[in-house]
């Protein structure tokens, strides 16, 4: 739980922000054995109630980012420059120059953020179990198309007739 809540604080801090969540079904894929492994554990309706469910995170997550957002500018700094300091944190290679009034500004903003992920946390399970999914089964079909180039292109036809119909 622990890896899954650092998971979510980096995603909202960073790739949420820079250009949203994407595990598009044109996610590079480096073949191995295991492709067609993966894509005989995935089920037709079980990838139908992933891409229900993401589309719903995905919702989610950009009211997340709107949160967010607004936290970063309350506290008087500019999205880019937040990320290039949470950039910085993340690696500790890296260096920001930055002066004590920001580093305590992307405190706040981390404290905040921190304060949310509960809440956060607790939608996304709910979304996910709505569409008859647990959070493993969700990773896991995650995880199966980031591999599989097949299971790739089945999820990219039924988010298209998914989103003909609505």
């Amino acid at each position: 739980m622990i890896t899954f809540k650092k998971d979510i604080i980096a995603l909202a801090l960073t790739g949420a922000l820079i250009g949203g969540v994407t595990m598009t079904a044109n996610a590079q894929v480096a073949p191995t054995q295991t492709t067609t492994q993966t894509q005989t554990n995935i089920t037709t309706a079980e990838l139908t109630k992933f891409a229900g469910a993401f589309v719903d995170v995905q919702e989610e997550n950009k009211v997340a980012q709107q949160q967010l957002l607004g936290i970063i500018q309350d506290q008087g700094l500019e999205l880019e420059r937040f990320n290039e300091i949470q950039k910085s944190k993340m690696n500790p290679e890296a260096t920001v120059d930055a002066s004590s009034e920001e580093l305590e500004k992307h405190k706040a903003v981390v404290t905040a953020l921190e304060s949310m992920q509960p809440e956060f946390e607790s939608k996304m399970m709910a979304i996910i179990e709505d569409h008859g999914l647990t959070m493993d089964k969700y990773k896991e079909v995650a995880l199966a198309l980031q591999k599989d180039k097949a299971l790739q292109q089945k999820f990219q036809q039924i988010m298209i007739k998914s989103q003909t119909r609505g």
